[in-house]
């Protein structure tokens, strides 16, 4: 497994979300009310990019068609929990000051 440096720790804030690509994937990492998040930037439902997604609480809302996810499990909620797949999650990283994945 390679480490894949993504941003250094003083850059992130709450609201914070930027798109990576590392090791052939396109990943998303965003903080939301001080926890963050990596995830695939792809919506299971229709390969929609997320990184325009809009944020609330711990949910992440696909800007396509609207469907939310919890960010801590990758689970679509409300009418549509369990017709649709999860978010892919990735485990975070941490070199020094530096977040990153390791892939």
């Amino acid at each position: 497994m390679t480490f894949y440096p993504l941003e250094k720790l003083h850059q992130l804030h709450d609201g914070y979300c930027r798109s990576f690509r590392a090791g052939g994937k396109a990943l998303l990492l965003v903080q939301v009310e001080g926890k963050t998040h990596l995830l695939e930037n792809r919506c299971p439902h229709m390969d929609a990019p997320l990184d325009r997604a809009t944020f609330q609480a711990n949910a992440l809302r696909c800007p396509a068609h609207g469907i939310e996810f919890d960010l801590d499990t990758g689970s679509a909620m409300g009418s549509l929990a369990g017709c649709i797949g999860n978010l892919q999650r990735f485990s975070i990283a941490y070199e020094g000051n530096t977040l990153g994945v390791m892939l």
